[in-house]
């Protein structure tokens, strides 16, 4: 078991939700996670995160973005990572400070998951708690801004002296969209899904794991799920 190799995060319930993430429905849920299990290969857009300083510090041209993600053999992987990059330039380029959170691999259920944050951004006075949807195929409904801001809230705000808030930044292509384009939104915790919302779909998705045959299941003593990941 132990996941098949993959890891998951917090952006991984809204993608695979069925039929939405504030509804789950684990043994349809579970049906599109078999189908990543047997999936073929996937592009990452891990190579942003070590070079997304560059960005806040204003340094991010086009010869560098050019040069930098230039490594899939395959070109319009090269150009996805690149647009995104430029996104992201667009809205963070040579603003506030950054502090690059290190990815942390948690250990549930027999299921690694990663962190759901990239870093902190201060800007303006303020301090965010960043989450980027890099996925132009998964745009993000506000339902799933709303859960994914309680879930950044609940692990990395709640408990920090800074007082950060949490900034989702969704690079998906939307419907109504040409091309793709960055959609931020800064969700103080009253704006978010409530705890016991967030709590149940949590449930749910880790039910759908463990149909799947990825995880094991939630147990039925643990009062608040989220217990799980700070462990």
């Amino acid at each position: 078991m132990a996941g098949h190799g993959k890891y998951y995060e917090l952006l991984d319930v809204p993608k695979f939700a069925l039929p939405n993430v504030l509804a789950i429905k684990p043994e349809l849920t579970s049906l599109n996670l078999v189908e990543r299990t047997v999936s073929g290969g996937f592009m990452s857009y891990g190579s942003i995160w070590p070079r997304f300083d560059v960005i806040v510090r204003g340094l991010a041209t086009d010869d560098f973005i050019d040069n930098s993600f230039s490594f899939y053999k395959t070109d319009w992987k090269n150009k996805s990572i690149r647009t995104a990059y430029r996104l992201l330039r667009d809205h963070f380029g040579g603003k506030g400070s950054w502090y690059r959170l290190p990815s942390v691999r948690t250990h549930v259920l027999g299921c690694w998951f990663k962190s759901s944050i990239k870093g902190y951004w201060v800007y303006n006075g303020k301090v965010y708690a960043v989450l980027v949807n890099c996925r132009k195929s998964q745009p993000l409904t506000w339902d799933a801004v709303r859960f994914l801001a309680r879930g950044i809230y609940e692990l990395y705000c709640r408990d920090n002296p800074n007082d950060p808030i949490p900034l989702v930044v969704d690079l998906g292509q939307h419907a109504e969209d040409k091309e793709r384009k960055a959609r931020t939104y800064e969700v103080p915790e009253e704006e978010a899904i409530s705890l016991e919302a967030f709590e149940s779909s949590v449930r749910d998705f880790l039910v759908a794991l463990s149909l799947a045959g990825i995880s094991l299941p939630p147990p039925p003593d643990v009062e608040h799920i989220l217990d799980l990941f700070r462990r």
